[in-house]
């Protein structure tokens, strides 16, 4: 008996999907440069947080996130860098920043220039500051940029003692601000930038102390109080400067509220937020200030102070606070959304929905809705509640105007429904993603996942016809187009339509001159590729041959390294072939030419599967575990080495006797200990279960069973594990009631799981049914089966249509027992209907239903 390795779809390292990380399984011929990148729907949501918490007032954790975006492999390097220049400026790192800004790569364009001489100003370089900004217009920058623009114009407008015009400069740039939160930014920027104004005048600051004393307790005195403060910080006597701050807050009478604000603003920025003077002026002013403005500049400065332990947590206490008295805060907007966003940096999404639902209950019209929408999306994604996660995004993406980010907001509604497994809605939102694309994503891959979910959406032609469409377009890419291809090619293959693939191939290729004018060479060398690959699926295993000495014959225009890729590959692909041709001798002599002569290419690699293939299919077993196991020996780094020790445990499995069902167990367990990231742990441990249960080692079998449904929640394939466990519970219920019970329950729930496959929760449902008549409850059992499993899966045609090989086998096994019940129940005709449903539907059992049926009447006995 041949064991099948299934080659024409493991080729190339592990197609299964991680549990949802990687939004694509990988593709041959494609070498991704280190780690996978994260996706773009990934990335935007990364980037949606940056600019989130850079808003609200955290600076440094935007910029903790934009150092992380910046590492990883495929990202938009200068837009990142020139994103982290602007929150390290925020957050008063201005020494970084000018590193940061050095580093920078690409064309020092209007961005770049209005960022060096922000740093410039901050370190009153102004002549460099203004030189800068020659040649640069508002109308250059991007929108967010603009008022960053306005404020520094009035930075050097102030420096030149133009105050009347700085004035105005600042005004410009509070009111390009597209909400009263980044207002805020630029008015707090602007009063932490009067105090580093310079050293003072000694002169000047006696006779400015002189006017405090003359003018106390008058109004015209409180001006040069402050000024008195903000002097003695700068000549470094800050707790002089704090201490004149809050004496004048004790003599400050109680009606003078505006007065109390400016110096609880100031004092809060001279001693700082970090510290308890600092702190408690900034809390006095955000809790009972008068200007709702300034209010907003002490939750920005108290933010700041407090993106770690435990000064967040002292924040999260303040917040608390503020928002809990009956009489709503004047900033209670803004209070929501920032504890909001505290919330969900530390992963407490319950609170971070609560007070984005509030927001958006209580502020329908409010500027701040878009922040609201993309934190509830942030929590939905997270939680990978994709459904709810596109449905959040869709809402935040109708707030804003035609531009960037709702065409950000946009790709992730597309990528939230293809996560979400929902690939119709993911295809029709790719496609409106493609009309509105953001900047910075590459448009192959948006076309490739628009073909994508077309595939998974069982839509084939469809997809033939967008790949047909889109493969004119230059800016789909030879390595998208070619992973568009191989995808389709593949799900064709399984659909059982590989003739249909191989023609798609053949007329993509066409004639040689053909090819070489429509299509690039590396995707010409990969799509020849393809074409001999699935000649041998289609059982042409000579044209194989000729196609492949063709293609290996014809790489002189690819690169090196795919080059050798595809030529070691179409050596395997020629042994593959001999050996379907019964030309063992030659076969074995490609494999080994091919480890000579590639002995690191993944091609290399695999004959060993292939060759364990070969011998297994003879039913040399022990011959085939041989060669796995040399693999995983000689290969432990290859990510072939975790599928040879499961292929090897099969092996052993198929072996049969209770020692091979040692051994089988031993290499799952060598598999999980050295490969505990793989995609293969899960279905190892699930074939752990299987054997011990064998070995009549329940409670072992148990115990690994739990351990996947706890330990794999978000796997896929969890609800095999589900069903695996009540049959382990269920099999111990003759020595154990409690076992009873929990198979009952656990056979209930997945029943009754939407999410899980219709096969699935048949089986289940006969599971249930035959337990319970086992506990003497047989109408219980008589309603499962007819009314939870026959009804809702068999006589529905949506649910019927989805019933695979499995589900059909657990159908039929359901009709047989309840036909058996209602005979032992004298109910003779419902008994035999029952049967007489299998032969209707065409289920399997067809001899045993004829047979039973021939004891009532003989003329049923034949078809």
């Amino acid at each position: 008996m041949r064991l099948r390795f299934r080659t024409a779809l493991l080729l190339f390292p592990a197609l299964l999907l991680s549990a949802q990380e990687p939004l694509n399984a990988p593709v041959p011929l494609v070498t991704l440069p280190g780690a996978a990148a994260p996706s773009d729907g990934s990335r935007l949501m990364s980037l949606a947080a940056a600019r989130r918490a850079q808003e609200l007032g955290f600076p440094s954790a935007a910029a903790t996130l934009y150092r992380q975006l910046l590492n990883e492999p495929g990202a938009d390097r200068a837009a990142l860098t020139l994103a982290l220049v602007t929150a390290l400026l925020d957050d008063g790192r201005i020494e970084e920043a000018a590193e940061t800004l050095q580093g920078f790569v690409g064309l020092r364009d209007a961005s770049w220039q209005l960022r060096a001489g922000l740093i410039a100003a901050h370190q009153k370089r102004f002549d460099d500051a203004r030189a800068a900004l020659t040649g640069v217009n508002a109308e250059d920058l991007e929108a967010d940029d603009r008022g960053w623009y306005y404020f520094l114009q009035g930075q050097l407008a102030e420096a030149a003692g133009d105050l009347n015009r700085a004035r105005s400069l600042h005004d410009q740039a509070a009111a390009a601000a597209v909400s009263e939160m980044a207002r805020a930014r630029f008015v707090l920027a602007r009063e932490q930038t009067r105090l580093r104004a310079g050293p003072v005048d000694a002169t000047l600051l006696e006779e400015t102390r002189k006017n405090v004393e003359r003018l106390q307790g008058r109004k015209a005195g409180y001006g040069f109080a402050r000024t008195y403060a903000v002097m003695l910080d700068s000549l470094g006597r800050k707790g002089e400067a704090v201490a004149e701050l809050q004496r004048q807050l004790m003599v400050l009478p109680p009606e003078e509220r505006a007065e109390a604000d400016d110096f609880r603003l100031l004092l809060g920025l001279i001693a700082g937020p970090e510290t308890g003077a600092g702190r408690n002026a900034l809390q006095t002013l955000l809790a009972y200030g008068n200007d709702r403005g300034k209010q907003r500049l002490a939750l920005q400065a108290l933010a700041r102070a407090s993106a770690a332990e435990p000064a967040r947590a002292q924040f999260r206490r303040e917040l608390d606070l503020l928002l809990g008295p009956a009489e709503p805060h004047p900033v209670r907007e803004d209070l929501l959304l920032v504890r909001a966003q505290v919330a969900l940096a530390t992963k407490n999404y319950e609170q971070a929905e609560l007070d984005a639902r509030a927001l958006l209950a209580e502020f329908p019209g409010s500027l701040l809705k878009g922040h609201a929408l993309g934190i509830l999306t942030t929590s939905a994604w997270e939680q990978r509640r994709y459904r709810n996660a596109a449905d959040q995004a869709a809402r935040a993406a109708a707030e804003f105007p035609a531009g960037q980010v709702r065409a950000e907001f946009g790709l992730l509604v597309a990528e939230a429904w293809f996560r979400a497994r929902d690939y119709r809605s993911a295809a029709d939102a790719y496609a409106q993603v493609l009309r509105e694309m953001p900047p910075g994503i590459a448009p192959g891959r948006l076309m490739f996942q628009r073909v994508q979910a077309e595939i998974l959406a069982g839509q084939l032609d469809a997809a033939q016809a967008q790949l047909d469409a889109l493969g004119s377009d230059p800016a789909f890419d030879p390595v998208n187009r070619w992973q568009a291809e191989w995808n389709l090619a593949r799900t064709l293959q399984a659909e059982g339509r590989t003739a249909e693939a191989y023609a798609r191939v053949n007329r993509l290729l066409g004639t040689e001159a053909a090819a070489r004018g429509r299509l690039p060479a590396e995707l010409r060398a990969r799509m020849a590729w393809l074409q001999a690959r699935l000649s041998f699926e289609a059982g042409e295993p000579e044209q194989t041959l000729r196609l492949a000495e063709v293609l290996q014959g014809g790489l002189t225009e690819v690169a090196a390294e795919l080059r050798n890729e595809i030529a070691s590959s179409a050596t395997l692909l020629k042994a593959e072939a001999n050996f379907a041709l019964g030309r063992d001798d030659a076969a074995l002599g490609l494999l080994q030419r091919l480890r000579e002569e590639y002995p690191r290419a993944d091609a290399a690699v695999y004959s060993y599967v292939v060759e364990a293939d070969h011998h297994a299919g003879k039913d040399q077993m022990v011959q085939a575990q041989r060669l796995l196991t040399k693999l995983a020996d000689d290969f432990p780094g290859n990510a072939y080495a975790p599928f040879a020790l499961y292929q090897s445990a099969l092996l052993a499995e198929r072996r049969g006797q209770d020692a091979n069902l040692e051994e089988a167990n031993k290499l799952i367990e060598d598999l999980v200990t050295k490969y505990p990231g793989s995609d293969y742990v899960f279905y190892a441990r699930l074939k752990q279960g299987d054997l011990l249960r064998r070995l009549n080692q329940f409670p072992q079998a148990q115990q690994v069973y739990e351990s996947l449904v706890n330990n794999f929640a978000g796997h896929q394939d969890v609800v095999l594990a589900q069903l695996a466990l009540a049959e382990c519970h269920n099999a111990q219920s003759l020595r154990d009631a409690s076992h009873g019970e929990r198979a009952i329950a656990l056979f209930e729930q997945l029943r009754d799981r939407v999410d899980a496959p219709v096969d699935v929760r048949v089986e289940a449902g006969f599971n249930l049914g035959h337990l319970l008549t086992r506990r003497g409850q047989p109408a219980a059992a008589e309603a499962v089966w007819w009314r939870d499993v026959v009804a809702e899966f068999l006589l529905e045609p949506g649910p019927a249509a989805e019933l695979g090989a499995k589900g059909r086998y657990w159908m039929a096994r359901t009709l047989l027992e309840l036909g058996s019940l209602y005979e032992q129940q004298a109910r003779l005709d419902q008994a035999q209907e029952a049967w007489r449903l299998i032969l209707r539907t065409g289920l399997p059992g067809e001899n045993i239903v004829r047979q039973r049926l021939a004891r009532f009447n003989p003329n049923d006995a034949q078809p």
